[in-house]
């Protein structure tokens, strides 16, 4: 579901660690430069500077770059090559082996789980590998028990890495879904209704770009409310909602602004096509429902606006789209006003 500013945060959250481990590399890979230069591993310290003034580009755009997940896969790429290429080339040792110990920690926290699990999987493995080559060659004076420590540390970070993230984000997909759906009707609420309104004014193509508003409206819902209760008049906003969330097309959107007050986007629309579609949903809804044995005569009058003729702001087709609900409910209710 499309929640783009509640998952601000979220993106704000990876950028604030990418920036951190940034940081961290420029520092530690610097003094790791300078001394395997001066220790005679040039090339090793070559590449080891690419990655640093990669790292130093990245820092100057990662506050500002869409394609975050994008670049924080071709970082990690580099800085897991690099750790690879050392201990695979540099003799056995264990301080060496301690960097693929990162490799979950860093991998679930910038990418997430599913490509965290990816860039884990392939490079823990080929670390381990790669010992294990070293374990196994005819002159190997590795430690058994070095190689044991190496395994069990790495397996514990790994685990504990995947068990923080997977419920990390299992609690934020919880809260994104209580701020940003009506915990009664289950549809989208008032937050999300200016960046889904935003989000459809620029994807769709240039000759599609029409969005309709339609203000929605029961009728005489304060008496249903005192004659039955609100239990019942729970209910029947359920009911409502559900014929709205039945009748709209796969694209457009339907909210509960609060009370017995509904809204819906329909992207792709002439005006005509608009009023149309206000008017299937206004019979869809006309009928007698029963609620715990009791019958009710539910009605709905519907405002309806247009963008971007009708204004080109957010605001602008609400009020506008309030001013025809208001005229509808003064010309006698359950009808659609759309100019």
């Amino acid at each position: 579901m499309f929640r783009p500013s509640l998952w601000a945060n979220e993106l704000e959250y990876r950028r604030t660690v990418l920036k951190v481990v940034l940081c961290i590399i420029i520092f530690a890979g610097s003094i790791f430069v300078v001394n395997n230069w001066l220790n005679g591993f040039k090339i090793y310290a070559l590449i080891e500077l690419a990655v640093v003034l990669f790292s130093v580009g990245l820092l100057a755009i990662h506050k500002k770059t869409p394609n975050l997940t994008l670049w924080s896969s071709f970082f990690l790429f580099a800085v897991y090559t690099v750790i690879l290429i050392g201990i695979f080339t540099v003799a056995f040792k264990a301080a060496l082996y301690t960097w693929l110990f990162l490799i979950p920690v860093l991998s679930y926290l910038l990418l997430g789980i599913t490509l965290g699990n990816v860039f884990t999987c392939v490079y823990v493995f080929a670390g381990v590998a790669i010992l294990c080559k070293a374990l196994l060659g005819e002159t190997s004076e590795i430690p058994v028990i070095s190689v044991v420590n190496i395994s069990l540390c790495l397996s514990a970070i790994w685990a504990l890495s995947y068990t923080y993230e997977s419920k990390r984000a299992a609690m934020v997909e919880q809260l994104q879904q209580m701020a940003s759906l009506d915990p009664l009707t289950g549809l989208n609420n008032r937050l999300l209704l200016d960046s889904s309104f935003e989000m459809l004014c620029e994807s769709l193509p240039e000759r599609q770009r029409t969005v309709s508003m339609l203000l929605i409206d029961l009728d005489h819902f304060k008496k249903v409310n005192d004659k039955y209760g609100h239990h019942v008049g729970d209910k029947v906003l359920i009911e409502v909602a559900s014929l709205i969330n039945e009748t709209r097309r796969l694209n457009d959107w339907a909210f509960r602004l609060g009370g017995e007050e509904f809204c819906m986007l329909i992207p792709d629309t002439s005006e005509v096509q608009a009023q149309n579609i206000a008017e299937r949903i206004r019979l869809a809804v006309e009928k007698t429902i029963t609620i715990d044995d009791i019958p009710i005569n539910i009605s709905i009058s519907i405002g309806v606006s247009h963008w971007p003729s009708n204004g080109k702001t957010l605001n602008q087709l609400y009020k506008l789209a309030d001013d025809r609900l208001y005229r509808a409910k003064e010309a006698g209710r359950n009808r659609v006003i759309a100019h």
